[in-house]
């Protein structure tokens, strides 16, 4: 089997110029990975990662792409850095200060890949895992009143957005979380 890492190292390298920074999207299921693989991604190709999470807020169905894209694609691709404020979840507001310098960026999350999210991504990363190894991770991160608002919001979200677009299709890498 093709290590993931080395297939994006090639695809970068075939489809980003020299001059200009590249972005990967990482997307799939809540705890199937994701971050796990963009860390890894990010310590291999000399990187930095952007949590979707960080620029998500409740009530939104999406992360904040418009944010993202205002705030780091577009001075990434002007300047060669970003700085931003990540959301605190757990005080409800606005965290600290967090800088991007090195790319390629590497973008986390669910929906982050979403055909609404206007960033031309050089390359398109799905991670999955066994939908029971899933629900076992989501269970001791969540736990207790965070598990029922997993088990009841967030995972019949992801699955629409699945069985509306598809995103593993579109992928240039499919990556298994498991390993």
């Amino acid at each position: 089997m093709t290590d993931p890492i080395e297939t994006i190292r090639r695809l970068l390298a075939e489809r980003v110029p020299a001059d200009r920074p590249a972005f990967v999207g990482v997307d799939g299921l809540s705890c199937a990975g994701k971050t796990t693989f963009a860390d890894r991604l990010a310590r291999e190709l000399d990187g930095d990662v952007v949590h979707g999470d960080d620029m998500s807020r409740p009530g939104r169905p999406l992360w904040e792409h418009e944010r993202f894209v205002d705030e780091v694609y577009g001075p990434v691709r002007a300047d060669g850095m970003a700085t931003y404020r990540r959301w605190h979840w757990t005080s409800q507001e606005p965290g600290e200060q967090l800088t991007v310098t090195r790319a390629p960026v590497i973008v986390e999350g669910i929906h982050v890949t979403d055909a609404a999210v206007e960033v031309p991504w050089d390359v398109r990363v799905w991670v999955s895992v066994d939908e029971d190894v899933r629900i076992e991770r989501a269970q001791e991160r969540e736990g207790g009143a965070r598990w029922e608002c997993w088990s009841t919001n967030w995972m019949p979200q992801e699955a629409a957005y699945v069985a509306a677009q598809h995103p593993e299709t579109r992928a240039d890498v499919l990556v298994n979380g498991a390993s």
